[in-house]
């Protein structure tokens, strides 16, 4: 196996044995940026020299016997809406095409300050809003599967870059499933967890009380090294709570677990293909000792809109408040996204006083669901990726459908509530193109979750790399 095939907790094992060494892997990965990322376009910037000469030092410091930290010696990419000290800081838009980035944010420093090396940032939907990935003039991230397809957003270069093996793990963010969506049309592994989790200072908000910092990997175990090192209160960061970081450690286990199914939070008809593949995995889960429990969830329709409102509001505040750029340069977003701030533009402060409440009143009713079960399993996704050229189009069971509903019906929820959900591969499609099932759990149960989740991995078809990828 090539040193870029394997995951992270490989990579830690290779380092201790003295199989691989940090600047061997790294090297590897820079390869492989250089090989795949032209016809990908994951990386929004890439850092030669140096994450070479960083590998050089932990390559070092192994030979010394010291270690850093669980990290230690691994690549990692980071979504641009992190800053990353001395990057580019454009956050994905030629509104700030002449920003660099004046520190880490507190994820990135973390990771680094347990071992790892950032080798590069990776491209995001403009400010985070939206979930294709693609820009008309700053360059668009590719479906590795199907270079045709979009890769889901907003984390999408994060998420292709680990589905081909150019980093083992990518620093994601999570506002209306921007890490759980990439994850399942790049046929990877990513976790967004309790709000107040990880801290966001040092990234660009799209919605304050929605933003999630995350891990996107290629397994769960990876996801949970990432998780813990990624994790903790910032007494400069008021959104995060002072407790403890989840566990580093993964038992993969369904026996006992008690699964959620919830009619409720399928507000959307599933694409033929997707059901049979959804319906096959709630029954794997079962035979490998899930107890499936059906469950209602009465005003689940009112989700998405109080969603949508409280969204909306905030990123309307960010950019013409707090950043001071909309609607004052509003001729230089996307259109996709400018059409969204001036729709924002109409909400008032009780229509988000009224969506607050909702919200609280929904997330109490949420919470109850967990009195019955231990994780509820959804799908992440009604269809598969829209394509490049029609963005913005796409289908479900019913037919032809926005991509946004498509999608997003599926996973808002969690980041409504907060709460900690994992999404997993289960497969291709009809297509063959990968789609994925996800989680949730309830508040600070993340360990719960992955647990859970690497048990459904183990039970569910997993792709492999891409064919793009190579062998």
């Amino acid at each position: 196996m090539d040193l870029w095939q394997h995951p992270v907790t490989e990579l830690i094992d290779a380092y201790r044995s003295g199989k691989a060494s940090p600047l061997e892997v790294v090297e590897s990965a820079l390869r492989r940026i250089e090989l795949l990322d032209p016809s990908i376009g994951a990386f929004r910037e890439v850092f030669h020299d140096r994450a070479a000469a960083e590998a050089r030092q932990r390559s070092d410091e192994l030979a010394r016997g010291d270690w850093a930290g669980p990290l230690h010696g691994v690549p990692v990419a980071i979504k641009e809406l992190f800053d990353v000290e001395g990057g580019v800081g454009c956050y994905g838009s030629t509104i700030l095409a002449d920003r660099i980035a004046p520190s880490d944010a507190a994820a990135v420093a973390r990771w680094r300050e347990a071992g790892a090396i950032v080798v590069g940032t990776t491209r995001s939907h403009e400010f985070g809003w939206g979930i294709t990935t693609q820009h008309a003039t700053l360059g668009s991230t590719l479906n590795p599967w199907n270079t045709d397809r979009v890769p889901g957003g907003s984390s999408g270069g994060s998420a292709a870059a680990v589905a081909v093996g150019m980093v083992p793990l990518a620093l994601g963010s999570d506002t209306g499933g921007s890490i759980r969506i990439p994850a399942c049309f790049c046929g990877v592994a990513g976790i967004k967890p309790t709000y107040g989790r990880v801290a966001k200072r040092g990234a660009v908000s799209l919605a304050p009380s929605l933003d999630h910092p995350g891990p996107i990997a290629r397994t769960v175990p990876d996801l949970a090294v990432g998780l813990a090192t990624m994790s903790g209160y910032d007494p400069s960061d008021p959104s995060t709570l002072p407790v403890p970081p989840p566990s580093a450690m993964v038992v993969p286990s369904l026996a006992g677990v008690r699964v959620g199914v919830v009619a409720g939070l399928h507000p959307r008809p599933l694409r033929e293909d997707h059901r049979v593949r959804f319906d096959a995995a709630i029954e794997a889960m079962s035979e490998a000792g899930a107890l499936l429990v059906e469950l209602g969830f009465p005003g689940a329709d009112e989700v998405r809109p109080t969603f949508a409102t409280i969204q909306m509001a905030e990123a309307h505040h960010v950019h013409s408040s707090v950043m001071g750029i909309f609607p004052r340069r509003a001729s230089e977003y996307g259109a996709d996204v400018r059409g969204r701030l001036e729709m924002s533009a109409d909400i008032g402060l009780a229509d988000y006083l009224s969506a607050l409440e909702a919200r609280r009143a929904l997330g109490h009713r949420f919470a109850r669901l967990f009195d019955e079960v231990d994780v509820i399993a959804t799908p992440i996704t009604a269809g598969g990726p829209s394509t490049t050229s029609a963005p913005d189009d796409s289908s479900d069971g019913a037919g032809e459908a926005p991509f946004r509903d498509v999608v997003m019906d599926y996973t808002v929820a969690q980041d409504l509530f907060g709460l900690p959900v994992c999404a997993v591969a289960n497969g291709l499609d009809g297509e063959g193109l990968p789609l994925g099932i996800q989680l949730t759990g309830p508040s600070m149960s993340e360990n719960a979750v992955m647990d859970a989740a690497a048990g459904a991995a183990a039970v569910l078809p997993s792709p492999d790399f891409p064919p793009i990828a190579g062998s």
